[in-house]
Order: structure tokens, then sequence, then C-alpha cells
């Protein structure tokens, strides 16, 4: 098994690059290779069998089946809607709590994604037991505080004790004088070999972990090193590691909690047979429940099952009897303003395809005479049929010359460059199989950014730059038109043949904005779903209608809406009324503003303040 761990913060001093290690150490241990990347890039040369992302931060950017790591609150998730996107591009889940097994079952409860969510935590690779060291027992703490100055006061407190040393990234720790103790190694080691020696960690959790029963990586960590845990009252430690660890009351004021850990020092030093009893137990718990090599190994039958549910092995070795009883998707490519190598490149992705009954339909400009030397090498893998046109001044003119040949079950558009992941169609094709009612299934979308980061931009950045994200969103003008959930790009989608009909057949001579014209007029004839999975890639230049419509679009654009006018859409809504509705929203959010700027000004007027002093004299009285 070949894995890769997708880390957004690859070389920053996070816990997520400890975590990485760590289970570098835990694949290679139960004979897995495993390697820690920072791009997209990075994981299409390694080739894995499966992807795990460290942060939500980062989307499924590849082929590969992706697993995201969820050991984050759901409030936390829940701030930008980008982190939510991101997470449901995942082909799978990893949870460390019943709470995110739930959102996750809410947000996909309604939706077509084929997925599992697997245990697993923020965990450590192994180790042998190894006593404390209990002949001057004092407290050990590793930690970046990536949000701040978090138990700044209880540290301090701890620090006027002598009893704690502290470790982490310098920037988080810059407050304390005497027991900061510096950074350690990301090495998978470091860490343990100071809580060991340390002879007792400190397993502090945030209020929003603590809520929804989400553990951070010290419980495991201190139990993996040997070290007894001094824990703040939390649903998982009560549950798993029960009485081998020592507690303390998060509710108490901090003299409160500093007295309770000096109770607890004075006990570890007064009880050592009872404390290495306690040791030794947690130790066993952790190695028997939560070593990643335990948890690693549990995952493989999952991603398995997942792999035979996405892309049936029946498609891949006996393609001739599959075909047989496969509806037929005909594949429109336009090659127009392409080089022959995006070509090949749209071509290959074609052929790894699981989905057998595919016929490619190439558009053809007549002066690409380079094309029939690259065809021969697909002549056996293939099934093509190459559509000859003249160029002319409108760019509908090729999209429409594919749109009449139609005579299949299902189609799909491809700009040249584009890349289907290969359970693209497997997946599409299922989801109109599945719902009869569904006229258009679309997926997710990779955008590939042309221009190349900048070294200097890349070493002064806080993250890694990637030249692969999730293509931006609709532009307002676009969205607010388009009748889909989600955004949907020309190249993500899978259609019923029948929508294109007599009347759709005539081409509308557009000179731009020509996949905007043709996605309306699918939305009025019937209705898409969203896949939930992220299946195609595109250059940077293809997803055209993420930016404003632009001058020299805006013809075409005027044109669309004489067009469209009066068209119902699968949802009983007109395009008429879409426009209006957006123009409502927009006169509503101009009112709304102008309203809080008089609020604002009212607020701020000596009458205003005069009757704010007002009420609170007139409050006093009254008590």
């Amino acid at each position: 098994m070949r894995i890769a761990i997708q880390n957004t913060y690859f070389g920053k001093r996070y816990a997520e690059t400890e975590l990485a290690r760590r289970i570098v150490l835990a694949a290679e241990r139960i004979g897995w290779d495993a390697i820690e990347a920072g791009t997209a890039a990075e994981l299409h040369q390694y080739q894995p069998d499966f992807v795990l992302v460290l942060h939500f931060k980062t989307p499924k950017l590849t082929p590969f089946p992706t697993y995201g790591c969820l050991w984050n609150p759901t409030v936390l998730i829940e701030t930008d809607k980008q982190f939510i996107r991101h997470i449901l591009s995942y082909d799978a889940y990893l949870a460390s709590a019943n709470t995110t097994e739930q959102w996750l079952g809410d947000r996909l409860y309604n939706t077509p994604k084929k997925y599992f969510i697997a245990p697993f935590f923020t965990s450590c690779n192994r180790t042998d037991y190894r006593a404390p060291s209990l002949r001057s027992p004092h407290i050990a703490y590793v930690g970046t505080n990536w949000d701040g100055e978090r138990f700044k006061d209880l540290f301090l407190a701890l620090e006027q004790q002598h009893c704690s040393e502290i470790y982490g990234n310098p920037t988080g720790w810059a407050y304390l004088k005497s027991s900061y103790r510096g950074a350690l190694p990301f090495d998978g080691v470091s860490v343990l070999n100071a809580l060991n020696q340390a002879g007792v960690g400190l397993c502090l959790h945030r209020d929003e972990h603590t809520r929804e029963g989400i553990p951070s990586m010290r419980i495991f960590e201190i139990a993996a090193s040997g070290a007894i845990a001094i824990c703040g009252e939390h649903s998982f430690i009560r549950k798993y590691f029960a009485d081998t660890v020592l507690y303390l009351d998060h509710t108490l004021n901090v003299t409160e909690q500093v007295a309770q850990i000096t109770d607890h020092l004075n006990w570890i030093t007064t009880h050592p047979e009872t404390v290495l009893e306690m040791s030794r137990e947690a130790h066993r718990i952790f190695v028997e429940n939560f070593a990643l090599e335990t948890l690693l190994l549990n995952l493989q039958p999952y991603h398995q099952a997942l792999c035979q549910q996405k892309r049936p092995v029946q498609h891949i070795s006996v393609q001739s009897a599959s075909t047989a009883t496969s509806s037929l998707v005909q594949l429109i490519v336009r090659t127009r303003d392409r080089t022959i190598t995006s070509l090949q490149k749209t071509l290959d992705s074609i052929k790894q395809q699981t989905y057998p009954n595919i016929v490619v339909l190439l558009l053809n400009e007549q002066n690409l005479e380079s094309l029939h030397p690259l065809l021969k090498n697909y002549q056996n893998s293939l099934s093509l049929e190459v559509l000859n046109y003249h160029s002319q001044p409108y760019h509908s003119h090729d999209l429409w010359q594919g749109l009449q040949s139609l005579a299949g079950d299902y189609f799909g558009i491809l700009e040249s460059g584009s890349v289907i992941y290969p359970t693209h169609l497997e997946t599409l094709v299922q989801i109109l199989n599945q719902f009869p009612q569904i006229g258009i299934a679309y997926s997710e979308v990779v955008q590939i950014q042309q221009n190349d980061p900048d070294p200097a931009a890349i070493a002064n950045s806080y993250e890694i730059l990637d030249r692969a994200i999730l293509a931006p969103e609709l532009s307002s003008e676009f969205a607010d038109l388009l009748p889909f959930t989600h955004a949907i790009n020309l190249n993500s989608f899978v259609a019923r043949s029948p929508l294109i009909d007599e009347l759709l057949k005539r081409d509308p001579k557009l000179m731009y904005l020509e996949e905007l014209f043709l996605l309306l007029n699918l939305g009025t004839r019937d209705r898409a779903l969203f896949s939930y999975e992220v299946t195609c890639e595109v250059q940077e230049a293809e997803n055209q209608l993420t930016v404003g419509i632009q001058p020299f679009e805006e013809e075409s654009f005027q044109r669309i809406q004489m067009m469209m006018r009066d068209r119902e859409f699968a949802g009983n809504n007109t395009y008429d009324k879409l426009k209006q509705t957006r123009w409502q929203l927009q006169q509503t959010q101009t009112e709304l503003q102008a309203a809080q700027q008089r609020i604002a000004a009212m607020e701020t007027s000596k009458f205003w303040q005069l009757r704010k002093l007002w009420l609170q004299l007139k409050h006093q009285i009254k008590q």
C-alpha cells in the first residue's frame, strides 16, 4: 500500500507536521510506503493508493482517493463556507467523534455521494513501553498555540510554581520567561522523549473540543511516552482511559487549578507503584486501540470497499461484455485554439475511464493537419468519430456541430486540455441511471492555474502555494442565472442526449458565452443533481464563467437574455423571474446598507448620547 499525507502546513511548525511524520513512521512499520506532500504535483508524481488530507484548508486536488481527516470541531469548520466545500470534495472521512460523524451524515444525507466515515485520531505511532521518570516529576507540555495565547493565565501560574517545562513554536510562548524550553524537532520521537523524562504530561482542550468530544493529540502522545497524564475533564478520555489518568476540573479558577495540579504531582511522588500501574495500563490502551499502525490497518478494508463501489472490477477486466449492457455516452471534444499536447492529455484521460461504452466526437477544424497522426495512437483503445468543420466568425459553431451529431443515451463536453478522472463517467452515469427524474449530473472541478508560483512568494508565504485549487465559484452575473445548486463547469457534467431537442439543435451563432447559453437551456429542460465528487480537472483559461461579463461579451449576453425570455426552468422559475429576484436582492442589500449607515450616524449624534445617558439614569432611579 502506498499512501500520501497531504499537509497544508508542510515545512511549518504546526502539529500537522509532527503528525505527518508519525503517520509515515507507522506506515513503514506495517510495510507500507508513505510520504508527506505539500502540493498536488507531488501527489501526481508519487501515485499513491490514497491520500490523507490533514486539514480542511486543502480540498481534494488529484484523481487519487482522498480522505479528509476531521478532528476539528464542526463549529470551527462552519466559520467559512469554503471549508465546507473542501470537505464535501473528499471521497471519504476520518473522524474522531460521534458529533463529527452526525454532522457529516446530515450534510450528505440527500446526496448521491458514496463515502465512508472511519475512526481516526491525532494519535502516535506504536511504542514499546518505557516507565516514566518519577525521581522529580514535573509537567511537560508541547503546543504551537495556533489560535493565540491559549490557557495563558494557567501557564503563567505554573511557571511561578517551577513545575512545568513548555515546548513549541517560540512565537506562541513569548510571554513565558523561565519555563519555555524551545522548539522540539518534528521527528516523531523528541516529543515522546521529553514527556517520558518529565514523567507527567498536561492534556488540555479548547471548550469546542470538549463539547464535541474530540480528543487532542496530547492524550495519545502522553500515553505513548509512558508519562502520566493530567487531563482536563473530557468525555472521550473518561470513556477510554478511565482511571489510568488524573483529571483537572476546568471549571475551577486558575489558582484552584494550579492547586489541584500541585496535589496531583505530590500524589505521584508518594504513590510510585500505583503510578506505574496506571502508566502501563494507559500505554496498553493506546497500543491496542489508538496506535497509528492499528488505525491505518483498520482503514484498509474501508478503502478497498469504496474503490470497489466506485470502480467496479468488471468494467475494467471485461470491457466487451460491459459495453453491450451499458448506455452509450458520447463525449464532444472541442479542439479550438488548443495544441496537440493538450488534446493528447484529454484523450488519455478518456482512455482511462472505468465506464466502458464511450464514443468520442472530436471536433476538428480543417486546418489542424497534425491531428490524424495523433489519432492513430488511439485507434485500438478509443471509439473516435472526427467531425470536421470550417472556421466561423462565431464561437458557438463547433460546439453545436457536436450537439447536432448526438445519437447516444448520454453526452458530455470536454475542452481539449481538460482531464476527467477515471471514475468521472462511472459516477455521473450511475446517478442518471439511479434517478430517472434527473436529466443532468455534474461534479466538482479542480482548476490548474497556468502561472507558476514565485519561489520567493512560497518562501515568504504562511502556507505552501499550490497551482491546483477547486475551480472558483461562478461570478454573480452567472450564478444567479444558472439553475444549479453548485458551481457547474462545461467539462463537469453528463446529460441525457434527448435534452438536445430540435429547438436546441439550432446554432445560436454566439460569438461569446456559448457555454452559458447551453447550460441555461439545459436547465430549462430538466433537473440537475450534484455528485459531491471531484472528477474533473481544467486549465485556468477554461473556467470562463468565473469572471464577470466583459465588455466584449456584452452583445452576446444581451442576445442570450433575448433568446431566454420567458423560458421556464425545471424548478418552475422563468429566466425573467430569476433576473427580477436578483434585482430585488440587490435593491434590498442597498436599502439595508443605507439603513445601517443612518443608524450609525444616529448613534454618534449628541441627541442619541444624551438619550442613552437618560435611560441609564432612569434605570438607576428605579433600582
